[in-house]
């Protein structure tokens, strides 16, 4: 089957826009111009460049005309949280573990409202300065009662799982949200050290078994001042 016009023209445009013709916030083809390049009907144009649209390439304004789009989208990128103490010498404090029910950490864990699971709260620190704050909701087959009172056991979590039962949670699907909270907590920000007011990163992370459940889902709070995202094509 013959490949539709448009769609011909949509690939032609595509490579233009992937390779460098034109650059995000720059003006498009008009309809007319296309017409004119390709030889076709202005059905065949607009459909071009729609398509182009409806995938996030193009952006077209009323009364001002068609641009490509600031997005990136259709392009692949890794966002990597950048550690300004690469070089520093980091502890965790391992500050309170304890099985408990709440239903709303529950619905976050795919849990009945009822269904207990375990608290972890740990303090990372850099140089004795305290950075983030994070709360750990694991779910209860992964750590066994009698281990509880042997804190230092549960400094890494998914070592401790993968020592016991052979599975590396650090290969695991994962899914994480950060955003900026102002203010901090009045817990979080003792625990940090901020002054009255200040903000900090909270992130949200979901941790994947291979069978699709949630085994860890986490709360932190990071200070601002070490909190950095670098984004990079791959």
């Amino acid at each position: 089957m013959a490949i539709p016009k448009y769609q011909q023209i949509k690939q032609s445009l595509l490579y233009e826009i992937n390779n460098g013709m034109f650059q995000p916030g720059d003006k498009f083809y008009s309809e007319a111009e296309l017409k004119k390049k390709y030889n076709v009907s202005g059905i065949t144009a607009i459909k071009a460049l729609q398509c182009l649209t409806n995938e996030g390439y193009l952006v077209r304004y009323q009364g001002k005309g068609t641009y490509v789009s600031k997005a990136r989208k259709g392009k692949v990128v890794k966002f990597s949280d950048v550690e300004r103490y690469r070089d520093a010498e980091e502890r965790t404090e391992v500050l309170e573990i304890r099985l408990m029910t709440d239903s709303r950490i529950a619905r976050e864990l795919n849990l009945q409202p009822s269904e207990p699971f375990y608290f972890i709260k740990r303090l990372r620190l850099v140089d004795d300065k305290p950075i983030i704050v994070q709360k750990s909701y694991v779910i209860s087959e992964f750590i066994r009662e009698e281990d509880v009172a042997d804190k230092e056991a549960f400094v890494s979590v998914y070592r401790k799982i993968r020592a016991e039962y052979g599975i590396d949670l650090y290969q695991a699907d994962s899914k994480e949200i950060t955003e900026i909270v102002f203010p901090t907590p009045r817990e979080e920000q003792e625990l940090l050290g901020l002054k009255e007011g200040e903000p900090s990163a909270f992130t949200k992370r979901y941790t994947y078994l291979f069978d699709g459940r949630i085994i860890e889902y986490i709360e932190a709070y990071k200070r601002w001042d070490y909190f950095s995202i670098e984004i990079e094509p791959v």
